[in-house]
């Protein structure tokens, strides 16, 4: 911690961000939030792992701070919009 180096909570909070700012920029961009994958498959993996961490379909449940984040720029649970 002290050289800088965070720790994996941190880490995984840092990296979930650059992911969420690049999904803003995409919807400045397009106007819209709905990314196809052969576009940008990163981003598009990114936003169904968000979606199935919001209905916890086995895997880590998606923090309050982060949903109300997605919704705030209008991002849908189902995955169409």
């Amino acid at each position: 911690e002290r050289i800088g180096f965070p720790w994996t909570s941190d880490r995984d909070e840092y990296e979930w961000q650059l992911r969420y700012d690049e999904l803003v920029q995409f919807g400045e961009k397009h106007g819209h939030l709905r990314i196809k994958e052969p576009e940008n498959p990163h981003l598009y993996k990114w936003a169904m792992y968000q979606r199935k961490r919001y209905k916890g379909n086995g895997v880590t449940e998606l923090p309050k701070h982060q949903i109300q984040q997605l919704e705030k720029i209008g991002f849908r649970w189902s995955g169409l919009q």
